[in-house]
């Protein structure tokens, strides 16, 4: 499954205003909840709090990715959405957060689920792609950068 299969140019957000954890699950949870009516925000959120409750999905240089699964979801949602003064997400290197890939996922989905968390975990071992993920103009150039890197592995 490449990330085209499940990222939406309209579920990009390259500016997130958030400033903590709580409030940057939230504006992802909104974002969803627009793009598909059929989703409650607090649905959402509840998803995502609580899988962070369990340990925190920002992972090291600048990267999270938050996840979850959704028994009234079909299919593989993604969303991603950048900071650029950075958030902290208690990473584990405890830098700020700056890049977020956000999963949602069917509950019977855990193969695709954990097969497209791995393919982003390969994408995202190059500095060079974080790099240009930060300097990009907008959410269309993100777009392209994460499909034309991800067509790549």
């Amino acid at each position: 499954m490449k990330i085209a299969d499940t990222l939406s140019k309209d579920l990009i957000l390259p500016d997130l205003v958030s400033q903590n954890k709580v409030d940057c699950l939230m504006e992802f949870a909104q974002a969803v909840a627009k793009a598909y009516p059929e989703l409650k925000k607090d649905d959402i959120a509840h998803v995502l709090l609580e899988r962070e409750k369990l340990g925190s999905t920002g992972i090291q240089d600048g990267i999270a990715i938050p996840h979850g699964k959704m028994k009234q979801l079909s299919k593989i949602i993604m969303i991603f959405g950048r900071s650029l003064k950075g958030i902290d997400f208690q990473a584990y290197d405890n830098k700020p957060t700056h890049l977020y890939f956000v999963l949602l996922a069917p509950e019977d989905a855990t193969t695709e689920h954990l097969k497209l968390l791995a393919r982003l975990s390969r994408l995202l071992k190059s500095p060079t792609l974080r790099e240009k993920m930060l300097k990009a103009e907008d959410a269309l150039a993100l777009y392209k950068i994460l499909c034309d890197e991800d067509e790549k592995i």
